[in-house]
């Protein structure tokens, strides 16, 4: 099994295949929700009208997501593929959820929180911008990540293996003289603070966000 709980080939591919359908998709609901906002019976309704933008392009880049790993991870899992693309489904569908309002809401939130003094271009807020929100969503989702990956590539384990597995690993790194009886919660609080490979993947994201989010910054001032 890789290292980052990866399907070899996929990482960088489904990365940037996600990151432009997550925006896409949210600039087109969050078109529509703005029209329909007036006409919502109650508050209860607008409130879900706004979280729609947020929560529908992680949603509905799952099935994408899902089919695009599957297709690398036949050599590792030989199941048909269409039940090939099933495992890991949950945590896949959190992992794009906060894939998606990492690219488009934190991104926004980031960048017009940038001091004028550390970025004055609107570039520049642009990409710092990108790169918290890339960090934020990486660290966030790198557990999900694991667990949707290891699933895929070893469906026949349980999450509860799969995450024993996590504990494991990180138990490895935990110091020498640590007390037996801190070993399984420093193991779990590890694996989740500080989860395998978080670096490299949490990089893959920030520059997909980048690049996608200067790009669209790139189209906008010619506009």
């Amino acid at each position: 099994m890789a290292a980052a709980f990866g399907v070899p080939g996929v990482p960088g591919v489904c990365v940037c295949v996600r990151a432009m359908t997550s925006r896409a998709d949210s600039q087109w609901l969050n078109d529509a929700v703005s029209g329909r906002l007036p006409a919502a019976g109650s508050p209860y309704e607008a409130q879900l009208l706004r979280l729609a933008p947020a929560l529908l392009p992680g949603l509905i880049m799952t099935p994408l997501s899902s089919l695009l790993e599957a297709c690398n991870a036949g050599a590792q899992n030989p199941e048909p593929l269409a039940k090939r693309s099933c495992r890991g489904l949950a945590p896949r569908a959190v992992r794009e959820v906060i894939f998606g309002v990492g690219l488009n809401q934190m991104s926004d939130y980031c960048e017009e929180r940038v001091p004028a003094t550390l970025a004055s271009s609107k570039a520049g807020r642009n990409a710092l911008g990108s790169v918290c929100a890339g960090l934020a969503a990486g660290y966030l989702s790198h557990v999900p990540h694991n667990l949707s990956q290891m699933k895929l590539l070893s469906p026949q384990l349980s999450y509860g293996a799969h995450w024993a597995t996590l504990m494991a690993q990180a138990e490895r790194r935990l110091p020498a003289g640590l007390p037996h009886w801190l070993h399984r919660p420093c193991s779990a609080a590890a694996a989740v603070v500080w989860p395998t490979s978080i670096v490299i993947r949490s990089t893959q994201i920030v520059g997909s966000f980048v690049l996608l989010n200067g790009i669209t910054h790139l189209l906008d001032v010619r506009q």
